[in-house]
């Protein structure tokens, strides 16, 4: 990885893990999963509190998001590493979208069964989903600033940007 993803080979990967080219597919479909591999999806445990939730929404969606942060932000380092392949590879950066993708369709079907209608559930789902992506984007330039601190940050102004929509007069 010291070369960038770019300049080292599927093969070289497996040598260096010590496995044949043909198992290292057994597991991965690319260099690029290897290298971001997959990240935490969200808890079962914790989409089913905040399905069963009696605080405000907004209060258990947070409290759901703090959580999935806490886990993220177990391993610092690595995700600064995939930071900076995402950054630097569009392959991996589509491979992880797809993951992505997966959590806010189960983060979906969560909120869906809470507030009863899919198209809000998907717009929360998505918000919350992108909060946390913005979390991490602000933690990565704001090297004093923990994890935690960067949703707190995020998830205020997703509150804020709310309060502004609802006062709208359109």
């Amino acid at each position: 990885m010291k070369r960038g993803l770019d300049e080292i080979t599927t093969e070289e990967i497996a040598a260096a893990g010590g496995v044949s080219t043909r198992t290292f597919f057994n597991y991965y479909a690319n260099k690029e999963a290897a290298a971001i591999g997959r990240p935490p999806g969200f808890d079962d445990t914790d989409r089913n509190a905040l399905l069963q939730g009696s605080a405000s929404l907004g209060t258990d969606l947070k409290r759901f998001l703090d959580k999935h942060i806490a886990t993220l932000a177990e391993d610092e380092a690595i995700l600064r590493m995939v930071g900076h392949i995402l950054r630097s590879n569009e392959k991996a950066r589509g491979i992880l979208d797809g993951f992505l993708a997966t959590d806010r369709d189960a983060l979906t079907e969560t909120l869906c069964r809470r507030v009863g209608n899919r198209h809000t559930a998907a717009a929360l789902a998505k918000t919350a989903t992108d909060a946390i992506g913005a979390a991490i984007v602000l933690w990565e330039q704001e090297t004093e600033m923990s994890l935690a601190a960067a949703m707190d940050l995020v998830w205020a102004g997703v509150i804020d940007a709310s309060r502004l929509l609802l006062s709208s007069n359109d």
